[in-house]
């Protein structure tokens, strides 16, 4: 792995999904990205313009989100990152209308690099977690 990949994963957290930087989504990611979605693994979907809309989608339903990296792993090419996310759902999330509930969900993206850029990424995030923290689902009991 190109050097210097847990230096890219920290920017990546700090400026493009804490701050919305993502002018630096060209720098990280491969034209050609490949995102592998864990309900369809065998498919991917991507592309810049794809992380890009993602990120924007984010921050606009959760503008105050602040991720926090807790581990970083590199093995080969492979880089994966553990991480906590805080967030206040205050704006439309994919059709759910804002509920100004606080959230504070975890999960973990794997990346696979090809020099300095990222070609592919799997992500396994507490989606569940989320919505019953802003009260989509209802929590047990």
């Amino acid at each position: 792995m190109a050097e210097g990949s847990k230096r890219i994963f920290q920017r990546y957290f700090d400026e493009v999904t804490n701050k919305g930087r993502l002018d630096l989504v060209d720098e990280i990611f491969a034209k050609n990205y490949a995102h592998h979605d864990p309900a369809n693994p065998d498919e991917a979907i991507g592309g810049v313009e794809d992380v890009k809309f993602h990120l924007m989608a984010l921050r606009n339903a959760f503008p105050d989100v602040a991720f926090q990296v807790d581990d970083m792993v590199e093995d080969g090419d492979t880089i994966l990152v553990r991480w906590t996310a805080r967030l206040t759902h205050s704006g439309d999330y994919f059709g759910i209308p804002p509920t100004g509930k606080k959230a504070v969900i975890t999960g973990m993206n794997t990346w696979r690099m090809d020099g300095d850029k990222t070609v592919e990424g799997w992500v396994s995030r507490d989606d569940f977690g989320l919505l019953q923290q802003i009260g989509v689902i209802p929590s047990p009991g």
